[in-house]
């Protein structure tokens, strides 16, 4: 949709042609300063847009810091996700293993007590 070097002249011709070679550079003024005056309105169009866009996203919420707690041997401050303490290297919390077997226990059935 371009003008090619054709058109332009053709264009250019005409306005000679039209307005004369006196009035000819006082329109070319005329037309330079609109130009200048609307590339001027659109970049303050722009920057009031950019500074008031409704559209904008929020900045994201930070997440939440982790929970403190104290170690229950030295008391220092450490988060829960340490399963052992960084000052003194006792563990802190449960452990994830299941328990190791016991032992069933001997059930004694109920009877007469001996030397009865």
């Amino acid at each position: 949709m371009g003008l090619d070097l054709e058109t332009l002249f053709i264009l250019a011709v005409l306005a000679f042609i039209l307005f004369g070679p006196e009035k000819l550079p006082e329109y070319a003024a005329t037309l330079g300063r609109f130009v200048a005056k609307m590339r001027q309105a659109t970049t303050e169009m722009s920057r009031q847009y950019q500074d008031q866009n409704p559209f904008s996203y929020p900045p994201e919420p930070a997440p939440p810091p982790a929970p403190d707690s104290t170690c229950p041997y030295c008391h220092q401050p450490v988060t829960l996700n340490f399963a052992f303490c960084p000052k003194c290297g006792q563990r802190l919390g449960e452990d994830h293993y299941p328990p190791p077997p016991q032992p069933p226990e001997v059930v004694r059935q109920a009877g007469p007590p001996p030397g009865a």
